[in-house]
């Protein structure tokens, strides 16, 4: 069988933006049409603005999510036979030997999981001497159908087939008179005879269960009418005594064999990474995967905790493991595409590596395309475009390059869509300070940094009336306190930019002695004006690790 590509997640940076969306999901489209299986991810929850613009150009929504760790179910096996509760030890043993694995699952009713199979437990089960149920041992719990099919006899007509029972075994090999003397005289007896009438009245005159016939003998309509009478099942085969014997001990059910067993499992949602070292502690090599229903999801092999991830990764519009999805450090990086600051650790192997000083991922994705000669369609050029008018603030911004005025034109010409005129809609979309809670304003465009002993973050929102500011400082501090607090922060702050007008405002909280030397005219307890400001790559992180580097000097 060919070998199923890798998965390659492609992903922007936590709380995504539209230009890291539409990156992502342009570069994830590249890659399939070069032949590699790429997904494109949004990292939680897609901000409104985005949604508008991928369901304006008809482009699919990339699949959400809140982190890439590599899970139990992603690389548990679900091809490994499994052995239904009701089915003899005789078909389990040969599905074990067929399998060629250690054990095998074992399930009931709706797939509910009922234990673990092996030889070792099977052979446990059957030389059990000392119990009834042994080799040595008369008794036998198993069903009607299960008895006829293991000593292949056809089985009459019967309401109770499936019906487990306990049955107690008995040859009729001697004289009547003996025989009679031997059989109890209650419960559910099976008695095997040859080719005897007599013996074969005599037990029908008992309470028995079952008469097996052997060696494919006729047996008299007599007989068979007495038997229809007392509720005997006749069961005619063509094995001898000694084999219809040997076969009746593989007849039960091996749910008998896994009742009540104790099983190590695991849930498909642990994280591999976590439950390793549990999974490489145990006696036993396949161990069972179950849901919420204790049903049987499929087995974890011990070779899966060392394999290769399941997975690879490529990041967009960052490179920071900080910014990325939790998990993303369990993943092989195969590939950056990006335009800020490299702060990336360094990696293992060589990867590819794009990079440029440009006012947008999108405008490097869109240069991918025209380089490598893939044709691009009006809807995955439109949503390049607003990928670029959102991070260049329709080419306003400082950070705006001329690759950037290129590429915004060549869209514009494939898409037949204007760029202003994205800016335009994009405004018209609630404004943040007005219609979304404290946490989506904070969270919504948050990216983490480090520089020494100081631990940030900065946000950062679009708003054309910069007074809102005031109004929601209230909410928007204790939610930047719990950001600091949960995440061990020394400093926070939220860029308020009036795209319009070209000003931002920079609200603050955090160590002291970075606030008294940020370069900015304070305008309220920490709040400060920035005029000219409204990149956060390009404007504000600079004058913030100047501040930090000659801190960290101290």
């Amino acid at each position: 069988m060919k070998e199923k590509a890798p998965l390659i997640f492609v992903s922007g940076h936590r709380n995504p933006d539209i230009d890291s969306l539409a990156a992502a999901s342009a570069l994830a489209e590249l890659r399939r049409r070069q032949g590699f299986n790429a997904v494109a991810l949004c990292p939680g929850v897609m901000p409104a603005r985005a949604r508008y613009l991928f369901d304006k150009f008809h482009c699919a929504i990339p699949e959400s999510r809140n982190d890439v760790y590599v899970r139990v179910g992603d690389v548990m096996d679900t091809e490994t036979p499994v052995i239904s509760g009701k089915s003899s030890l005789y078909a389990a043993v040969e599905m074990l030997r067929k399998s060629g694995c250690p054990r095998l699952p074992v399930v009931g009713e709706n797939g509910v999981f009922l234990g673990m199979l092996s030889p070792l437990a099977l052979l446990s089960n059957l030389l059990d001497v000392g119990a009834e149920g042994g080799l040595a041992g008369r008794a036998v719990t198993t069903t009607l159908r299960l008895i006829a099919e293991l000593i292949q006899s056809e089985l009459p007509p019967s309401q109770d087939s499936d019906v487990s029972r306990n049955f107690l075994v008995y040859v009729g090999a001697m004289g009547v008179e003996s025989f009679d003397a031997h059989l109890p005289q209650t419960g559910d007896l099976v008695v095997i005879v040859g080719d005897r009438p007599d013996i074969h009245m005599r037990a029908l005159r008992r309470k028995i269960r079952v008469l097996i016939v052997t060696g494919g003998k006729p047996v008299e309509p007599l007989i068979l009418s007495e038997a229809e009478r007392t509720g005997v099942a006749v069961l005619r085969t063509h094995f001898d005594s000694a084999t219809v014997i040997r076969r009746l001990k593989f007849s039960v059910p091996v749910a008998e064999c896994v009742e009540n067993q104790t099983c190590f499992s695991l849930s498909a949602q642990s994280r591999l990474r976590v439950v390793g070292a549990k999974v490489l502690n145990q006696p036993e090599d396949v161990i069972p995967v179950l849901d919420a229903k204790n049903r049987y999801a499929g087995v974890l092999l011990k070779k899966h905790v060392s394999a290769e991830p399941p997975f690879k990764m490529i990041l967009v519009d960052h490179n920071e493991i900080t910014q990325s999805l939790p998990g993303v450090e369990e993943l092989p990086l195969v590939e950056i595409v990006d335009h800020h600051r490299i702060g990336m650790p360094a990696t293992a192997a060589p990867i590819k590596f794009t990079g440029d000083v440009v006012g947008s991922t999108c405008t490097l994705v869109a240069s991918m395309f025209k380089s490598s000669g893939e044709s691009l369609t009006a809807n995955l050029a439109g949503l390049l475009l607003g990928g670029i008018i959102s991070d260049t603030l329709n080419l306003a911004s400082p950070t705006t390059s001329s690759l950037d005025h290129k590429m915004v034109e060549w869209l514009e010409k494939l898409s037949s869509v204007k760029g202003s005129d994205l800016m335009k809609e994009f405004s018209s979309i609630a404004s943040p300070l007005a219609a979304r809670p404290a946490d989506e304003v904070i969270d919504g465009d948050r990216k983490s940094y480090e520089d020494g002993r100081f631990r940030f973050a900065l946000s950062q929102v679009e708003e054309s009336n910069l007074s809102l500011l005031a109004r929601r400082r209230e909410e928007l501090e204790l939610r930047m306190r719990d950001v600091m607090r949960d995440e061990n922060l020394q400093f926070i702050g939220l860029l308020v930019t009036d795209a319009v007008r070209g000003n931002s405002r920079l609200f603050i909280l955090g160590d002291e002695a970075v606030l008294e030397a940020l370069p900015y005219n304070q305008i309220a307890d920490n709040v400060f004006d920035l005029p000219g400001v409204v990149s956060r790559k390009k404007q504000l992180l600079p004058q913030i690790l100047a501040v930090t580097a000659a801190l960290n000097r101290i």
